[in-house]
Parts: C-alpha cells; sequence; structure tokens
C-alpha cells in the first residue's frame, strides 16, 4: 500500500514536472544553472562557490528576519537584540544563525579566493571573473564590519569608531569619507543611522547585481581545468596533427602552408 502510494506521488511529480517544463522549460534551464563540469581532482574544492553563495543567500533570509525586531536607534538598538534574543520566537535560532554564517562565510569565500588563485582560475579568459570577485570580498567584508557595529553595545560602537578614523587616513578623500561613516565630527544617532542604511540597503544593493555577473561569467567561460575545456584543446590538437600528418605542415591558426613556397626555399 506504502510503495503503491509512493510509486503514485513520484508518477504526479513527474507529470508536473512534464507540463512545466513543456510550458515554461524551468526543469532544463535549472539544470544548466545548476551542472557546472569541473575537473576530475580537487572537485570538492570546486564547491566552495557554491558554499559561499548559500551563505550569503542564507545571511538575506535571516537578515530579513530580524529586521521585524531590530530598531536602528541609539536607545533601542541593543534592547531590541536582547528581545530578540530572549523573547521573540526562534529569535536565538534565527541571530545565531546569521551571526555564524557571517562568521563562516568570511572563511569559506577566503578559501575560495585562494582555490581560485592556485588553480590560475583568474588567467584568461577568466580576468574579469577574478576582478568581480575580488569587489564581492571587499563588500562582503564591509558588510561584516557595519553588522558587528549595529549591536550598538562597547565593541561595536568602539569598533566603528576605530574603523572611521582608519579610514580618515585615505588620500584626498579621508576627511569625507570619515563624515560621512559618522555622520558628523563624532559617533552619535546619525552614525547608527548611517550604519544601518549601509549594512541593510546599500552594500546588499550593490552585492546583488555583482553577484549575478559573476555567475554570467563563471557560465560563459566555465571553471578553469573543466572536462569540456580539456576536450576542446584535444581536439583542437588531434585536429592539428591530422592535418599535419596529410598536408605536412600546419601554420598557427590552422591554415595549411603553401607548399610552393617551401619548394622555392629548397
Amino acid at each position: 500500500m506504502i510503495a503503491r502510494t509512493t510509486a503514485r506521488i513520484r508518477g504526479w511529480g513527474r507529470d508536473l514536472m512534464d507540463w512545466m517544463e513543456e510550458r515554461t522549460g524551468i526543469v532544463s534551464l535549472t539544470e544548466k544553472l545548476l551542472y557546472e563540469p569541473t575537473p576530475a581532482r580537487g572537485r570538492w574544492l570546486y564547491t566552495l562557490g557554491s558554499a559561499t553563495l548559500f551563505l550569503i543567500t542564507l545571511q538575506f533570509l535571516t537578515g530579513i528576519l530580524l529586521l521585524f525586531y531590530y530598531v536602528p536607534t541609539t536607545d533601542n538598538a541593543w534592547d531590541s537584540i536582547h528581545y530578540i534574543m530572549t523573547q521573540a520566537y526562534f529569535g536565538r535560532l534565527i541571530r545565531g544563525m546569521h551571526f555564524w554564517s557571517a562568521n563562516l562565510l568570511l572563511f569559506v569565500i577566503g578559501l575560495h579566493m585562494v582555490r581560485t588563485f592556485l588553480s590560475g582560475s583568474y588567467k584568461a579568459p577568466r580576468e574579469m571573473n577574478w576582478v568581480v570577485g575580488v569587489f564581492l570580498i571587499l563588500i562582503v567584508t564591509i558588510m561584516a564590519f557595519s553588522g558587528y557595529a549595529l549591536r550598538w553595545d562597547q565593541e561595536g560602537f568602539w569598533a566603528w569608531e576605530v574603523g572611521a578614523m582608519i579610514s580618515s587616513y585615505t588620500p584626498l578623500i579621508g576627511s569625507w569619507v570619515i563624515t560621512t561613516l559618522l555622520g558628523g565630527d563624532t559617533a552619535g544617532p546619525a552614525t547608527l543611522s548611517r550604519v544601518f542604511a549601509l549594512h541593510v540597503w546599500l552594500l546588499p544593493a550593490v552585492l546583488a547585481p555583482l553577484i549575478g555577473v559573476h555567475l554570467y561569467l563563471l557560465r560563459k567561460h566555465g571553471e578553469f581545468g573543466a572536462t569540456f575545456e580539456y576536450s576542446e584543446r584535444l581536439a583542437a590538437l588531434r585536429k592539428r596533427r591530422q592535418m599535419e600528418e596529410t598536408f605536412g605542415s600546419v601554420e598557427e591558426d590552422g591554415q595549411v602552408a603553401d607548399a610552393g613556397d617551401h619548394s622555392q626555399e629548397g
């Protein structure tokens, strides 16, 4: 009875997926987005990018839930966090997921960058994807730092104060940067508003499209050292050798050299 019911549910699921595929193409599109050839050696290291994307998505989802209770004012910021941790349903779990996934995100994204560098995935034609990835790491780091300040306790307050003072040494724009980050000459209520806007609105608005560009470039050029890349190179090499065996000489662009020129030189 249970086996028959399970088989019937599976059949309904297949029929539904076939119906959706015929009308929207969502199944083939999902396969194209999710499945990517990777090198045979070190294939698990190529999952660090997917792990990074998962953690960023988790940050977005848990952050949205925390916004229902967080109050971005100097008088109520810490009290609202205390309420989340002690009174809100699943508040401690959600904030814990947000906090620890943020720390894990910095670790995983660092490993992802090291893997990309050691595997040579930054080389042509993937230079732009490397540049976009560097900007993504910078944005994620700033988001983590600004989130640390949103608690508005002694640690968060002085961490942002010190960070803003360090940024004041930026050549040419140092004074403008510190004024923008603090919202005045010293840290105060305007500072927390700036930090909140930076963490919740500005940085995510920049981060999301950059992730889209990063994924597009990845799908366009593929993973470095992937099977299809080796296959294309081997196919081109075999074709070149066949032409050399048939015609005797092949130029770099694959064209057959003029036999008459060789005879005249001889």
